[in-house]
């Protein structure tokens, strides 16, 4: 919300609530004066904008609404109980009431009020204000650092710079990129991109599954079928994937073929060199196809780990340590198990005495605190590992390390629907190909196309991955969804495809519209224009949205704005045309569309997506 607008509406409410007397039921006047201003200045929370209004004269106003039931309830340490939230109607409309007797309204407040919530039992302090000043702030703010311009925020402000660890991605060496690395990393990718615009220090890790008995098979598969490394080179993942499969399908009816592969990897275990230099060059080809796969994505990491980088050796510390705090259990098998929660046990250590993926999971966490010393740490990773996460939290807590409670596991639910049509085995490749193929078949459809040649291949790329990660991030992180190509490559609707076209229309406005940008146009024209009001609230709003995003780690809640805002601009520049229009009206109305642009495009640059020019 603009800066300027919480000052004008706290400077007014403080000089109005001063003197007023506040029943025993509320909490006392100096407390309740010192929050609401508070509030007003910062909390989206309690006080937020809503849709611009019209009030008896030319002159536009915004309104802002501030919840007296959140208010009430942030004062006090022990909330009620739900049958007494609904209980406080009428006090909240008494106090509400009495709020509205004591302020005075003039020409930078213009009004004051109070009514009912439309969708809960909250009243709300409903405040108005002349929307010129408001209008030109926020959008002058845009205008002169496009690129941050959310760095001036007050409310962000509030926000401490820290340490953080965004753990996502994670594919296995030698298997497909399955649709939960691909859902892992489209939001880790987003998440990290939100803390660094936020200017926290964002340190992205790939903890790669490049350890364990599937590299014995993969040994066993090499040699049994005599394919050399040069065989390998080209698209290593994919036939590395064969080997395994096919090495697999043989243990099923041979017990000695896995036999082998647990003694090739307990040799790996115990620093066999030769074991080892076959498990390298396994690694560093399926990296370097990986990466092609991160650049398509536009995915960049800081730290590539690997469980390879724990080994028993390097887990048996912390399994000393374990056993010195009694955490561990032996089994007859010579298992050590690790009971995380009652009556629920995990294996930490095989029987072989090779570690297990949680063993080098506690060893990580202690080795990345000391490399790191972070605030938070954040694992990217589907809710199938729930019990894994509460087993690695549990131990790390029961080891006495503080920083355990930094460690948090940001779950999501599984995509159905999505596959290659090459295949049930998903490779991110074969499924972006799909989408782009299905993207330029659309544009060739298509009269309004701008692009051919090398840009129409880049911009069906481009919108196919706009619309895997607007379906995708559009989500509840936690729920499931069907994911459909006929649904995400529309043009129409909420979709990625829609976005991009927004900004593309908006990219166009400015090359044609037949004057250029000023930054001194005369912003307070727009104030008489409802539509030009609607644009300028969502964009005042774009602060408010970080905040949420950030505190509750959903990126759904920066989709929806963004699809609130893209149908806004399209209103507008329905409703407000600039060409042809009086150059002073044209100059404000550009200006409004080139700050609209630049706010979709930072909403889209946090999604991992590049704003588009044309398609």
């Amino acid at each position: 919300m603009s800066t300027k607008v919480r000052q004008i509406i706290a400077k007014k409410v403080q000089r109005g609530i001063s003197g007023m007397k506040i029943g025993s039921s509320v909490p006392e006047l100096r407390k309740l004066t010192d929050h609401l201003i508070t509030f007003l200045k910062v909390n989206p929370k309690v006080a937020t904008l809503q849709a611009p209004c019209n009030n008896t004269s030319a002159q536009g106003c915004f309104r802002f609404d501030v919840s007296l039931k959140k208010l009430n309830y942030a004062l006090i340490s022990n909330p009620p109980c739900e049958s007494h939230q609904r209980s406080k109607v009428c006090e909240l409309q008494d106090l509400g009431s009495s709020l509205v007797h004591k302020i005075e309204t003039d020409d930078t407040l213009l009004s004051a009020y109070v009514h009912p919530h439309p969708n809960d039992d909250d009243m709300l302090l409903s405040l108005t204000v002349p929307a010129g000043e408001p209008c030109c702030e926020v959008l002058q703010n845009v205008l002169k650092q496009p690129s941050n311009f959310w760095h001036q925020s007050d409310l962000l402000s509030l926000i401490p710079k820290q340490s953080v660890v965004v753990e996502f991605s994670s594919p296995n060496i030698a298997k497909p990129f399955h649709v939960g690395h691909l859902r892992s990393t489209i939001l880790g990718g987003c998440l990290s991109r939100m803390h660094a615009a936020l200017g926290h220090h964002v340190i992205r890790l790939n903890y790669l599954g490049d350890w364990g008995t599937q590299f014995g098979l993969l040994k066993y598969g090499c040699d049994a079928r005599s394919i050399t490394r040069s065989d390998l080179l080209e698209d290593p993942i994919k036939k590395l994937y064969e080997v395994y499969v096919w090495a697999n399908k043989q243990a099923e009816t041979d017990p000695n073929v896995h036999a082998e592969a647990s003694q090739l990897f307990s040799r790996m275990e115990h620093g066999d060199e030769q074991a080892l230099e076959q498990w390298r060059f396994f690694r560093d080809i399926s990296v370097k196809d990986l990466n092609k796969t991160y650049k398509r994505l536009g995915i960049s990491f800081d730290e590539y780990h690997g469980e390879s980088d724990y080994p028993a050796a390097s887990c048996a510390a912390i399994l000393r340590q374990m056993e010195d705090c009694g955490l561990l259990e032996l089994h007859e098998d010579g298992r050590k198990m690790y009971e995380f929660t009652p009556g629920r046990k995990v294996t930490v250590v095989k029987s072989d005495g090779s570690s297990i993926y949680l063993s080098r999971d506690i060893a990580a966490a202690v080795d990345r605190y000391q490399k790191f010393g972070f605030d938070h740490h954040y694992y990217v990773v589907d809710m199938t590992q729930i019990d894994h996460f509460r087993a690695l939290f549990s131990a790390l807590t029961a080891l006495q390390y503080p920083w355990a409670r930094r460690m948090r596991h940001v779950r999501f639910g599984r995509i159905k629907g999505l596959s290659s049509r090459k295949g049930s085995t998903l490779f991110l490749s074969d499924l972006l190909d799909d989408g782009r193929k299905l993207m330029m078949k659309q544009q060739t459809q298509t009269s309004t196309t701008l692009v051919s040649g090398n840009d129409a291949v880049a911009a069906a790329d481009a919108l196919a991955l706009s619309a895997i990660v607007v379906a995708d991030l559009r989500q509840r992180r936690h729920r499931d969804y069907d994911f459909s190509w006929q649904a995400a490559l529309r043009s129409t609707g909420d979709t990625g495809v829609r976005l991009q076209y927004t900004h593309c229309r908006l990219v166009q406005l400015e090359q044609n519209c037949g004057v250029a940008l000023n930054l001194d146009a005369q912003l307070q024209s727009l104030a008489s224009e409802p539509a030009a009001l609607a644009c300028v609230a969502l964009i005042a709003k774009y602060e408010e949205i970080l905040y949420e995003f950030h505190e509750s780690l959903e990126p759904y809640i920066l989709v929806s704005y963004l699809f609130k805002l893209s149908h806004s601009i399209n209103k507008a520049l329905y409703k407000l045309k600039v060409r042809d229009a009086p150059r002073d009206v044209a100059e404000a109305r550009l200006a409004l569309f080139v700050a609209a642009r630049h706010t979709l495009a930072a909403g889209l640059t946090l999604l991992g997506l590049q704003p588009l020019d044309k398609m």
